[in-house]
Formats: C-alpha cells, sequence, structure tokens
C-alpha cells in the first residue's frame, strides 16, 4: 500500500484519495498502517503521542516546568 499526500487537502492510499474512500477501503489503509507498525515498534511513539494528543484532553498546568519554564501540558485519554 502506498499512501502519498498531505493531510491538509489530499490524503490518498493506493491513489484513491482519502475523501473518497468507503469505510471498508479506510479499515483497510489502517489495518496496513498497523501492520506496519508492528514490524517498526520504533515508531510507535510518535504514533502514541499523536493520537493521545488528537484523542484526548488536555489541561495547563498555573505551575511552570523548573526546567524549561514552560507550562506543562497534561494529556489524558479514557480508551
Amino acid at each position: 500500500m502506498k499512501v502519498t499526500g498531505c493531510v491538509c487537502d489530499e490524503l490518498s492510499a493506493d491513489g484513491t484519495n482519502e475523501i473518497d474512500m468507503t469505510d471498508k477501503q479506510r479499515q483497510e489503509t489502517i489495518e496496513a498502517i498497523c501492520s506496519w507498525l508492528k514490524r517498526n515498534p520504533d515508531q510507535l511513539n510518535y504514533v502514541m503521542q499523536d493520537l493521545i494528543e488528537t484523542f484526548g484532553d488536555y489541561e495547563v498546568s498555573e505551575e511552570t516546568c523548573e526546567c524549561c519554564g514552560d507550562h506543562v501540558w497534561t494529556w489524558t485519554w479514557n480508551i
């Protein structure tokens, strides 16, 4: 499977634009991605971070980080 394009306007898998895919095609694409991730577990950190930020809820602390001075964002995703 070949996934190409820009996620903001035209993402395609095997030449079919995501917007035109059936639910079955989307599921097949996600299954192919998951299969790839099983073979490349070193990439799971990035995927987990993106998923938690996409589907989770966040809180911003009033305290700043002692190391960097930024406010600390905490993400929680109840699955």
